[in-house]
């Protein structure tokens, strides 16, 4: 009876883990879950799926678990921040805000009060330091590491394509079917002027409605992301010279025209070989601190006092 006492004692009023004999508090947990549930849009009262909650809670404890252990390593590699340096930074993440009193809810809806969270830093930002000082310098990468990386990955070696394009737009008076159809019509009419030889930059400079008449609809080059989708996929079909039918965005109804394309030619090594070695630096060294974590999980003493 004494031992089960002890243990249902433990499990509500007891810490929720111990890390080396370090105790992270229910309290400490629960605020940082109720965090992570605000984070992504939902609410705590709200989430009537006890998995949900379970799958978020797990969450949390692993991320306590992994920040509390590189924080013990950390100290034992004496990689320890300077007060100095943590005051400089938590008045730096102050001056992001417009008032004390936003800065103290912000910090409170984590559940930190102002000290912890300047442990927090100091924490957050010595692990940093032992990363980048203790672990990143063992990090090389081979070139052969990086020809490899190359020619693996071939498909992803091309110089980004962009394409020079001229449109003319037409926009409705407003959003009801009758007006819509009144813009598609007269698109559709000045599409069929250019389809039967006028000169689409004076169409453009005359009748379209966007910015870019008066450059004759001339938008420059864009690449992928920059556009609209329903434009940029009309577009980037599109070879120098040729026209689009009309197309319908958000704005209106468009005609576009491609002047030039440019890109899409394979890379020389030499010419990403930078970019892939940092890339695969990133890469290793997230696995090395995954492995020291596990190594450290494995090798201390972490007890979990909840119903996961």
């Amino acid at each position: 009876m004494l031992v089960f006492a002890g243990s249902a004692w433990a499990q509500l009023f007891g810490p929720a883990v111990t890390i080396n004999g370090e105790n992270i508090s229910r309290d400490k947990l629960q605020a940082q879950v109720d965090h992570m549930i605000n984070q992504r849009g939902l609410n705590s009262g709200g989430i009537t799926q006890p998995a949900v909650f379970k799958q978020i809670q797990q969450e949390v404890v692993d991320q306590l678990i992994v920040q509390e252990l590189l924080w013990q390593e950390a100290k034992r590699r004496n990689f320890i921040v300077e007060d100095e340096f943590v005051d400089t930074r938590l008045q730096e993440m102050k001056s992001g805000f417009d008032t004390e009193q936003a800065f103290q809810f912000k910090i409170q809806a984590g559940g930190f009060t102002e000290e912890t969270y300047r442990e927090d830093i100091r924490q957050q930002v010595s692990v940093q330091r032992m990363i980048s000082e203790g672990i990143a310098p063992g990090i090389s990468i081979s070139d052969e590491e990086v020809e490899i990386f190359y020619e693996a990955n071939m498909d992803q070696m091309q110089r980004p394509v962009a394409v020079h394009a001229r449109h003319i737009l037409i926009k409705p008076e407003s959003a009801k079917p009758e007006a819509q159809q009144v813009a598609k019509d007269e698109a559709s009419e000045i599409l069929a002027e250019i389809r039967a030889g006028a000169d689409f930059v004076k169409l453009a400079t005359e009748r379209s409605q966007a910015p870019s008449a008066p450059q004759g609809g001339d938008l420059g080059y864009f690449g992928p992301g920059q556009m609209v989708e329903p434009f940029e996929k009309a577009a980037f079909v599109l070879q120098p010279g040729e026209t689009s039918d009309v197309v319908q965005t958000q704005f209106g109804y468009h005609i576009i025209r491609v002047e030039d394309r440019r890109g899409g030619e394979l890379l020389e090594i030499d010419e990403v070989s930078d970019k892939i070695e940092d890339y695969l630096g990133r890469v290793k060294l997230q696995t090395e601190v995954e492995v020291l974590v596990t190594t450290l999980r494995d090798e201390g003493d972490v007890e979990i006092f909840l119903d996961m």
